[in-house]
């Protein structure tokens, strides 16, 4: 049961992290592998998560709702900076433990009560606002929620 919490959370949150984008200040000047590029330190530099997230090279069929992903055998199958919902290194967010658990737990005990599905108004497709800074939904979100017998 823990693992099949675990594959749905981490891929609501590859197709929707927190905030769309990273914001670091290189610490370094640092050269890019296989190129010229040199990012002197000091710069701002901003990780495009929604973009690694939706990349197709790596998360085929990007759009689609596929917890498998998240197995050990494909975890493992990717670079590790592919997946950054919470960030990583040094500067990976301090409540992502709390996070998950808190996530997990509320998703047990709601699911165990209550069956929810989509209201009649609820579009097919999620569109989501351009230009903010939390990923929002274009419109509003309805949901009919019925208890478990």
């Amino acid at each position: 049961m823990h693992i099949a919490y675990f594959l749905l959370i981490a891929e609501t949150l590859r197709k929707y992290p927190p905030l769309p984008i990273l914001n670091r200040i290189c610490t370094k000047d640092i050269k890019l592998p296989n190129s010229n590029v040199v990012i002197p330190e000091g710069i701002a530099v901003l990780i495009p998560l929604f973009g690694i997230h939706r990349d197709p090279n790596i998360y085929p069929e990007p759009e689609k709702f596929i917890p498998e992903r998240f197995t050990e055998e494909q975890i493992r199958s990717r670079h590790q900076y592919t997946y950054l919902p919470f960030g990583e290194g040094p500067r990976i967010c301090i409540g992502m433990r709390f996070a998950l658990m808190q996530t997990k737990v509320a998703l047990i005990n709601a699911l165990n009560k209550f069956e929810f599905l989509p209201g009649p108004k609820t579009p097919r497709k999620l569109e989501l606002m351009v230009g903010t800074v939390i990923l929002n939904a274009k419109c509003d979100m309805y949901l009919q929620i019925q208890q478990r017998s």
